[in-house]
């Protein structure tokens, strides 16, 4: 065998060792960089099922948080209902919670319906001056919800661009007061209808100055709120009506004798305490019989409402005035004397009997007879002030009794 061949008979297997170890590294190494890659995707398909699931429990922490503070909405509602003293605070409290609760909420407002002019008007707002807004109002048909629901004009939505979805629809004077208000400088806006009945009785709008601020979850969260809400404000027309016909007289829209008479009770406590006088004063309207059986019952019913019109009209407002029934009536008259309590009475007997009462163009006579009582001058006992005052009042109807004319 030749030198040659004895040397490439030694180089051979070092050639193939080496060349096995270099395709060996770098199957080593691609092995080691598939592996990251591998640990990386798994790092990166972790991170992202992390987040998704973060988002999952964010969005349902948010609606859960969002129920839960609608429901403390509802309920602080309700007691605002039962307390007389805060009758229009709750809207404001509607609103406001309504915008502390939508992410990104800025500032709003409450539109009411009015069922004399049938069109929806500011109740209260938050981040704009009310005394503008209140200069607008709208129709129906010219409302967020009515234009931009398709026909389902019961349902929430998202305006995208207030300035000119304004700007197409309304009149020029209600232009220059809504942007005087501030009405164009939100980017969006979130309108919530407030239905009872199949009827919009109010629309909630809670506005922001971002830019793509309320997404689908903010609309059905919304939704929710407006529903709870309409269910309040139903239960609240329900108290208002037993109130209603609990403290006040069908027929002339005075206080009735029952509240009439919790009234009284409160203000003598009062009295006694700073030592104050007071007048209680019955009427009794004269003649109603003779004209309820001459023209029916439909035109006495007039005489009572035009007579309770007049003296409305013409006492103080911390001046109490109930029908006590039929066509008896009371009247207190809170820190005053007999002098001037006479002097009060004999005014209104001169303008009830000059006021003008027609019927198919004849003239309806009105007369009243009264009787007072002084506390405490004649008693601080509600029952015998009542007595006197009734005593008093026959004595006057039969001095000053006249013949009825027609």
């Amino acid at each position: 065998m030749s030198n040659h061949k004895i040397i490439i008979a030694l180089l051979i297997p070092s050639i193939l060792a080496l060349l096995g170890a270099i395709v060996f590294r770098q199957i080593f190494i691609i092995s080691a960089m598939m592996g990251y890659v591998f640990i990386g995707f798994t790092i990166w398909i972790c991170v992202y099922l992390a987040y998704i699931k973060a988002e999952k429990l964010r969005k349902y922490k948010r609606i859960s948080d969002f129920k839960n503070h609608t429901l403390d909405t509802v309920l602080k509602v309700s007691h605002l209902f039962m307390d007389m003293d805060q009758n229009e605070d709750y809207y404001n409290f509607i609103l406001k919670s309504a915008i502390d609760v939508v992410e990104k909420a800025s500032r709003g407002s409450f539109l009411i319906h009015n069922p004399l002019s049938g069109r929806y008007e500011f109740k209260t707002c938050i981040g704009y001056p009310l005394d503008q807004l209140q200069k607008i109002s709208f129709a129906l048909e010219e409302t967020f919800p009515y234009l931009n629901a398709g026909g389902q004009y019961d349902q929430p939505i998202i305006i995208k661009d207030i300035a000119a979805y304004d700007s197409k629809l309304l009149d020029p004077s209600s232009n220059i007061s809504l942007g005087a208000a501030g009405g164009f400088e939100p980017k969006e806006s979130l309108s919530a209808p407030i239905v009872i009945e199949g009827k919009i009785v109010g629309i909630l709008n809670i506005d922001s100055d971002l830019s793509g601020a309320f997404d689908e979850v903010d609309r059905q969260l919304i939704q929710f709120f407006s529903t709870q809400i309409a269910i309040a404000l139903k239960n609240k027309k329900l108290v208002d009506e037993t109130l209603n016909m609990s403290r006040y007289d069908s027929l002339t829209g005075i206080y009735n004798r029952n509240y009439f008479e919790k009234i009284f009770n409160a203000y003598r406590t009062h009295s006694l305490e700073n030592m104050e006088s007071y007048a209680l004063v019955m009427c009794d309207l004269n003649d109603l019989k003779i004209i309820n059986d001459h023209f029916g019952h439909s035109v006495g019913d007039l005489v009572l409402m035009e007579f309770t019109k007049i003296i409305k009209e013409s006492i103080r407002e911390s001046d109490v005035f109930a029908r006590i029934g039929g066509d008896e009536f009371a009247l207190l008259f809170r820190n005053t004397d007999a002098q001037k309590t006479e002097e009060k009475m004999s005014a209104l007997v001169n303008k009830i009997e000059s006021a003008e009462l027609e019927h198919q163009r004849i003239s309806i006579p009105m007369s009243f007879s009264y009787g007072t009582a002084i506390s405490p001058d004649d008693s601080m006992v509600y029952d015998v002030l009542v007595r006197i005052a009734d005593v008093r009042m026959y004595q006057y109807k039969d001095k000053n009794k006249k013949a009825l004319m027609f």
